[in-house]
């Protein structure tokens, strides 16, 4: 509502490429040119650089890390399997000569 009441309203097109950027976020022409600003700056910066761009860059470092993570819960959840093989493995000779003992009585 109170964003309607005002048009402070900011498009800035960047001309060389035509790019076009919006911003209506808040109720202060200035911040909405600064917020512009910023969000045509990196669209810029993903437009010539594609892949080496800021943004990708980020992306990039927080996908190898969600893959770290997962290879780690994976490792480590094979490991607490094979430790309750081994228990189990360890438990099973011990029943097994309970019974014996329990037979040759």
């Amino acid at each position: 509502q109170k964003i309607n009441k005002t048009s402070n309203r900011v498009i800035l097109i960047h001309k060389p490429t035509q790019l076009r950027v919006e911003c209506q976020d808040t109720r202060s022409l200035q911040q909405n040119r600064k917020i512009a600003r910023k969000r045509l700056t990196e669209k810029l910066d993903e437009y010539i650089n594609g892949s080496q761009s800021k943004l990708q860059k980020k992306h990039n470092k927080l996908a190898n890390k969600r893959q770290r993570s997962k290879t780690k819960n994976r490792a480590r959840q094979r490991k607490k399997q094979e430790e309750k093989l081994k228990k189990k493995e360890q438990q099973q000779p011990q029943d097994d000569d309970d019974e014996f003992s329990t037979m040759l009585s």
